[in-house]
């Protein structure tokens, strides 16, 4: 996060050093900041910058597909007369994870269609999810646990 920071205020110092404020020169300082920032990472032995955002882009694609898939789901239960839905209180673990990881996964879990977080439990080991569709629990929670993995490893990895 740190250097996304500062690619962002090396993009800022370019339109500043260019005396020219539009889109496409603050697109040309962030490309113009990643460079210096990949060459100084590679120097320094640190983790590709570049390779970062790509892993970030991955796992937000897999996020979305997760939410078209839900929204898909959602849209045949308006559009046929028959229900299939099956819904059910899942009790997901959520020990060992920090506030801001409790809060991206609620969050996240909640953005997609079909269910919420309901409550979690007081001392935070535990998050109460209605899920809409959880005819079988093991499957239920295998997409709560692909939900986890994508913001663990997009978010916070």
């Amino acid at each position: 996060m740190r250097r996304f920071m500062l690619n962002l205020a090396l993009a800022i110092v370019w339109m500043a050093l260019t005396a020219s404020v539009s889109e496409w020169n603050f697109v040309a300082g962030l490309v113009i900041g990643a460079a210096i920032i990949s060459v100084y990472s590679g120097a320094v032995g640190d983790p590709p910058y570049l390779g970062q955002g790509l892993r970030l882009l991955h796992r937000l694609a897999g996020f979305m597909r997760e939410i078209v898939h839900s929204n898909l789901k959602i849209a045949w239960e308006v559009l046929t007369p028959a229900m299939h839905q099956t819904p059910r209180i899942i009790r997901y673990p959520a020990a060992g994870l920090t506030d801001a990881h409790r809060t991206a996964l609620a969050s996240a879990i909640t953005l997609t269609p079909g269910t919420l977080v309901i409550d979690t439990s007081p001392d935070g080991d535990w998050l109460y999810v209605h899920c809409m569709y959880a005819r079988d629990r093991d499957e239920a929670v295998s997409g709560l646990d692909e939900i986890a993995r994508l913001v663990r490893e997009g978010l916070f990895q």
